[in-house]
């Protein structure tokens, strides 16, 4: 057993008012392997995500703008023990940007 995933997804919508009109692309950005073999209970894993490793051009979060689009990051994480159960669990992360100058 052991193991578990981490990846970030950019979802984005476009249209009109009309909820037929939304439109929502999903893209994997990077999967790898935290670590291998089974956590204790309890035991706390700690994640570092850097983002040069990203083979893609990220922005940071928008929500909503202009009621047009929105960019939208998450953590997808998955656990897998010694008996091969998966444990699942998305985070939304905000990317920002500091300001330039």
């Amino acid at each position: 057993g052991g193991g578990g995933g981490g990846g970030g997804n950019t979802t984005g919508a476009r249209g009109s008012d009309n909820a037929k009109d939304i439109v929502t692309e999903t893209q994997t950005l990077l999967k790898y392997e935290i670590m291998d073999g089974a956590p204790v209970k309890g035991e706390l894993i700690p994640v570092r995500l850097y983002l040069r490793g990203i083979p893609a051009d990220v922005t940071p979060t928008y929500h909503a703008e202009n009621n047009r689009f929105a960019v939208r990051y998450f953590l997808n994480l998955v656990l897998v023990d010694e008996e091969d159960r998966r444990y699942f669990k998305q985070q939304e992360i905000i990317l920002w940007r500091k300001e330039l100058g």
